[in-house]
């Protein structure tokens, strides 16, 4: 089935996760044991006494169909010589059967396996994505493999979620003894939902903050997964648009809802640890800073940017954005700059310090970057090179090194697209979701690499691939 949109990505680093299947037994093999134990007369005293019935009912049912046969003389037919050739087939089945039962020293695996051997094994340095989407009747969380050399991608497992994905976030720590890779996802319904990406079939997710999604397992009486534990939680009253982890303190989550508050949770007490109503309308952007483990950024569809230090909440600093807010991000070459996209095209930088500081000039330049709202602008590692997208389905480099001007634009065939990230780990790597994800190395265009200087032992040649789930295409070329 088609997607309808891919709204939200998020990079897992390298070597983060592994893979982990559903182990056999449970429940279930208990009981068909314990059962068996009483078939077999192993339960009770009630039960042997049971068994010993059944087993002398069936002794005389036997002997009332053997009657008669004495004449055969059974019990000596092995014995008989004109046998001899027939035992001699049954004992030579008998010798293959036990070299069958050895295993083969040159085979590798398990051979009656019906998989292929390292499917589901995900490479330490494999670059792995997530992405949250809707189809027509469902929503679900999946997790892409690319492949640098080939150039392609795939889904090596989804998620189905209980309502519509808004954003995502990788998170690798939801408590202390709760180390792995996680991934958060903010949901129309109010609730922020974490799920353990490295659980093949998870059934339910391992936290939910806010409303609690329902159990599926029962239709008779459905429960609150955690209600428990969520009692301490203050969740949002409006859909969740926005979600961010602290890279300092990986328990430490940041979120933005159309309830036009910013929260602060701890992800390992599962609680609201603040929350911050500053914005008159919907919290579209939050963002922790990549140097500064207190310093906060929201921007929202009350044209307005603010920063703020959490250690201090009553202290906020705003500045005004040219229309409502579609993304921001932190510079990651400047650390006193950010970056802001609004839904008239324009993308805005400012000064932080004089945003702080109330001084003029706090916006240091603007650029007109498409005609209908730019819903993602991000930087690269690579210093002066910004990429914006928008909902006229077009990608565009953009060199910032004096002031901005346009390096490449490109159609991605995807539809509208919603949200763009790069690769921490890749120096031109840009994943883009519309109505599929989308993958463009920059490093593969030469105009680029000109502009830029990218490696050219690390560009790829341009080409197509699919998924075998859905539609896709990987535009590089």
């Amino acid at each position: 089935m088609e997607k309808v949109a891919v709204t939200g990505i998020c990079w897992v680093p390298r070597g983060k996760i592994a893979m982990r299947r559903p182990q056999p037994g449970g429940e279930d093999d208990d009981d068909l044991r314990a059962m068996h134990d009483e078939l077999a007369g192993g339960g009770s005293s009630a039960g042997a006494s049971g068994s010993s019935s059944a087993v002398a009912h069936a002794a005389a049912a036997a002997s009332a169909i053997t009657e008669g046969l004495e004449e055969f003389d059974l019990d000596n037919y092995d014995a008989d010589e004109d046998n001899q050739d027939g035992m001699q087939f049954f004992s030579v089945f008998k010798n293959d059967g036990e070299l069958a039962d050895e295993k083969d020293p040159y085979m590798k695996g398990d051979a009656d396996s019906e998989s292929e051997d390292g499917f589901d094994e995900i490479k330490p340095d494999d670059q792995v994505f997530v992405a949250v989407s809707c189809e027509e009747d469902t929503c679900q969380l999946e997790v892409f493999v690319y492949d640098e050399e080939d150039a392609s991608m795939y889904v090596h497992h989804d998620v189905q979620l209980t309502a519509y994905p808004l954003c995502v976030e990788w998170f690798s720590c939801i408590g202390e003894a709760n180390e792995g890779s996680f991934g958060a996802v903010g949901l129309i319904d109010h609730s922020i939902q974490l799920w353990d990406l490295q659980e093949m079939e998870p059934m339910e997710p391992v936290k939910a903050l806010g409303k609690a999604p329902k159990n599926k397992a029962s239709k008779l009486k459905k429960k609150r997964v955690g209600a428990s534990a969520l009692s301490s939680a203050k969740a949002h009253e409006g859909p969740v648009l926005c979600l961010h982890g602290s890279v300092f303190n990986r328990n430490v989550l940041a979120s933005g809802s159309a309830d036009e508050t910013l929260k602060v949770w701890d992800v390992s007490e599962n609680k609201c640890v603040h929350t911050y109503s500053h914005h008159t309308s919907k919290v579209q952007c939050a963002r922790w800073h990549p140097t500064e483990q207190a310093v906060l950024l929201s921007a929202a569809f009350d044209r307005k940017l603010a920063f703020l230090d959490v250690r201090q909440p009553g202290q906020v600093a705003m500045t005004e954005l040219p229309a409502e807010a579609e993304s921001a991000i932190w510079s990651r070459h400047a650390p006193f700059e950010c970056l802001a996209s609004v839904d008239n095209g324009v993308v805005a930088c400012y000064d932080v310090r004089k945003v702080v500081g109330k001084g003029d000039g706090a916006k240091l330049w603007t650029l007109m970057a498409h005609d209908v709202a730019c819903t993602a602008v991000q930087d690269a590692p690579t210093k002066g090179v910004l990429v914006t997208a928008g909902l006229d389905g077009h990608a565009k480099v953009w060199n910032t090194t004096s002031s901005p001007s346009l390096a490449m634009s490109k159609d991605l065939k995807a539809g509208p697209l919603f949200t763009c990230h790069s690769c921490p780990e890749a120096q031109a790597l840009m994943c883009f979701g519309g109505k599929c994800p989308v993958m463009w190395d920059l490093s593969s265009e030469q105009i680029l690499v000109d502009a830029f200087g990218f490696a050219p032992e690390v560009a790829l040649q341009g080409r197509e691939a699919k998924s075998g789930c859905a539609s896709m295409v990987l535009l590089l070329a």
